[in-house]
């Protein structure tokens, strides 16, 4: 077979092989505009049967998902289908503060024992937590919240480079302004990516409702 003949059967093959790669899965996109405010859809699983889950209006158009004020408790709401591996969640959250006391809230991966995103405004931190029985936080940095302002927050988990275990970063960066290209904290997770649902939490100290929109769910 003369060189180009070869040429182009490598060339055949190549394209071939390239065209039976199976695509990457469309991400899930979680939003609220279709529903009715009032009760969640059963779709949907709340971690804290205290916590008052409820779908409502941001406007004439805009339906969000709604974390009511009272009670105090640390509330989660499971969204979309469990992934496997890899995996990014990205959502927009809007929280006001009271005074000295400040919401928390954040997003996370792999069911409720996952591990999650927390933006802590009363210590201008953003959190990486290993939430086994007993939380731990096991990365912080600074961060500066503005009350009452919508803000995207954005967990990915990685395999780690080395093997063997996984990376997780978190980003956080007001709505409307372009994603940091350098995460805001990371750590090195000795355990593998899971698998499970993702999730959004807040804990509204404040007595003020927090809101959660635009959920996006991405696998590689």
């Amino acid at each position: 077979m003369t060189p180009r003949l070869l040429f182009l059967a490598f060339t055949a093959l190549a394209s071939a092989q390239e065209a039976a790669a199976p695509a990457a899965p469309a991400p899930q996109k979680v939003d609220f505009e279709t529903l009715m405010p009032g009760a969640v859809p059963d779709e949907f699983m709340s971690t804290d049967q205290e916590a008052k889950f409820v779908i409502a209006a941001d406007g004439e158009k805009n339906k969000v998902l709604e974390l009511q004020g009272q009670p105090i408790v640390d509330g989660g709401m499971l969204v979309g289908k469990a992934v496997k591996g890899p995996a990014t969640i990205t959502a927009r959250i809007k929280a006001t503060g009271k005074r000295r006391v400040q919401p928390r809230f954040g997003v996370g991966l792999y069911g409720i024992s996952g591990p999650r995103i927390r933006v802590v405004p009363v210590t201008k931190t953003v959190e990486i937590v290993k939430n086994t029985d007993k939380e731990e936080v096991v990365a912080t940095a600074p961060y500066t919240w503005t009350s009452g302002t919508w803000i995207k927050i954005e967990m990915t988990v990685k395999a780690a480079a080395s093997g063997g275990g996984s990376t997780i970063e978190a980003r956080v960066w007001d709505d409307g302004k372009p994603r940091p290209e350098k995460a805001t904290v990371t750590w090195e997770n000795p355990a593998a990516a899971a698998q499970g649902r993702a999730s959004v939490w807040g804990t509204p100290y404040s007595e003020q409702a927090i809101w959660f929109d635009d959920i996006e769910i991405k696998t590689p």
